[in-house]
């Protein structure tokens, strides 16, 4: 367990991991209204401009399970500061990329030393505290973190007006340094978790499975459904995934533990985080470009016209905590998908009516969701977990969350282009209508139901303990 113990210190720890997790948020939506400007000056073609954003989503998604194994192998501590160097690092490269490739590379590195710190720095949170005050921990955690995902377009698009889209980037050498020397002015210590024997073709497995599926699933949407080779892709990727989970629920000490997912909550918990990271990113990314392509915004604009989606994020992530503590998860939980399912209703509304006014009350009311469901199911989840298997059940569930972003790109895009003529595919981004965007709106209605169906079987009155350590 990570020894800071005393009340300042555990909110200098909090603000340390907080600033690592805003900052792994951001670059995960700041490129949507910076897109553009990168692509004019990096010569971006229409079959590669995908992997600027996915790239950096698809590389988190892959690592992060294995990142919180390397955490409780290594130490949390340790697996955080070395994800944070490097994250840095990369972060310098892209904004000093001359090249789309090079670019691309930086981002993929970005997304593997996001996946070893972010799965670290949630353990390290619920470490430090006790579990009645982990709700109110979490939201501050997970719920400023998420400002920072929802605000992207804000930020970016005031970098990309006023001064150029490479300080999307260098914006994350600064907090980087706050966060690596408040852990190293504080001594953090972290207790490493029992040797386990570590599987190499398993994580290999994983490694190429999850980029397999998520790229056909891309490519399928760039250039339609009758293209054999994404298919191909699609198949070999859930194939992988497959031979990845038989291997490790038939092993007694597997290198990832999915049989934490046994646990109904942390299960329903992971679920549910991963249907809100499919809505948030995909809102993220296409509804500033709608707003800028068929509302006529200027990048700023299109910034600002997120705001409604981050206010109501503000205005509820502590009470929603404190919900979590006196009453358990499942009140703040069903709460937020309820209002996520409503709010996703009226964005669709809102897009096919081509009314910005619709499209904020959509987006405030899915920020209401975000805000009560959000941080207790992170809380919940980690709770959930025996001490030592913190690092890698955060890792699974950080998997899950990840797996959605890049699903979520991925599906959005197919839907959205997923019936048009070979010829339109070619250039997919200009001949994207506000029907085609309203269609993949439409879909963040469906996964949200799906999320509200599954929270309502998974998700408990009451936290129960940790289960024991499994092998």
């Amino acid at each position: 367990m990570t020894e800071t113990n005393a009340p300042d210190r555990r909110w200098l720890t909090l603000l340390a991991m907080t600033g690592s997790l805003s900052m792994i948020m951001l670059d995960s939506t700041v490129l949507g209204v910076a897109l553009p400007s990168i692509r004019q000056e990096l010569n971006f073609d229409d079959s590669t401009l995908a992997w600027a954003v996915n790239g950096y989503l698809l590389a988190m998604a892959s690592w992060v399970a294995i990142g919180g194994r390397l955490g409780d192998w290594m130490g949390r501590i340790n697996a955080f500061r070395l994800g944070m160097v490097g994250f840095m690092i990369a972060s310098i490269g892209c904004a000093l990329a001359p090249t789309a490739l090079i670019f691309i590379i930086a981002r993929i590195i970005q997304g593997i030393c996001a996946g070893t710190m972010q799965p670290a720095s949630s353990a390290i949170v619920i470490d430090i505290y006790p579990a009645k005050q982990r709700g109110r921990a979490m939201a501050t955690y997970a719920g400023i973190s998420l400002l920072f995902m929802a605000g992207g377009p804000l930020i970016g698009g005031a970098l990309v007006q006023f001064a150029s889209w490479h300080w999307c980037f260098w914006l994350n050498v600064p907090i980087a340094l706050i966060s690596l020397g408040l852990t190293l002015t504080l001594k953090m210590k972290s207790i490493r978790a029992a040797t386990r024997k570590t599987d190499w073709p398993s994580i290999l497995i994983l490694l190429a499975g999850t980029p397999l599926l998520v790229s056909g699933l891309q490519e399928l949407g760039h250039h339609g459904l009758m293209t054999k080779p994404a298919w191909v892709s699609i198949v070999i990727g859930v194939v992988l995934l497959c031979l990845f989970a038989h291997r490790q629920l038939g092993q007694t000490q597997p290198t990832i533990d999915l049989r934490l997912f046994r646990d109904r909550g942390l299960f329903g918990n992971a679920f549910l985080l991963l249907c809100v990271s499919f809505i948030n990113v995909g809102q993220g990314i296409y509804g500033s470009f709608y707003m800028q392509t068929f509302l006529g915004f200027t990048p700023m604009q299109a910034g600002l016209g997120t705001l409604p989606l981050l206010v109501p994020v503000l205005v509820v992530i502590h009470f929603a905590g404190r919900m979590y503590d006196h009453h358990g998860p499942r009140r703040p939980i069903m709460l937020g998908l309820c209002f996520v399912l409503i709010g996703t209703v009226i964005e669709t509304i809102g897009v096919f009516a081509l009314s910005y006014p619709i499209l904020a009350i959509g987006m405030a009311v899915l920020g209401l969701g975000c805000g009560f469901a959000m941080s207790p199911a992170n809380a919940d989840s980690l709770s959930r977990a025996p001490i030592a298997q913190r690092g890698e059940a955060s890792g699974l569930v950080q998997m899950m969350r990840q797996f959605g972003s890049t699903i979520g790109i991925a599906l959005m895009v197919l839907v959205m282009h997923g019936f048009t003529s070979p010829i339109a595919h070619e250039n997919a981004a200009s001949t994207l209508t506000a029907r085609d965007i309203g269609f993949g709106f439409g879909l963040h209605v469906i996964v949200a139901f799906a999320a509200f169906v599954v929270g309502y079987f998974c998700i408990q009155r009451v936290a129960d303990p940790p289960a024991a350590n499994i092998g």
